[in-house]
């Protein structure tokens, strides 16, 4: 088995538990890292406002009823 190496690790603590996180890609790849993350970011604020419009739809059905 081949281990691969991370482009990044982060590590942190709060409270008594220690996280450590750790972001592999291919070296080749045109998309920098900084990509990547605004597009997570970008995704999950996509998904929020969907819930959220979602949630918002239901309460109008149930204040017409």
């Amino acid at each position: 088995m081949t281990k691969t190496t991370p482009m990044m690790e982060m590590t942190r603590q709060y409270g008594h538990t220690v996280y450590t996180i750790c972001a592999f890609g291919s070296p080749e790849s045109a998309c920098t890292y900084e990509d990547r993350l605004l597009n997570l970011i970008q995704h999950e604020a996509d998904k929020m406002d969907s819930c959220k419009k979602n949630s918002d739809d239901s309460e109008t059905k149930v204040n017409k009823i």
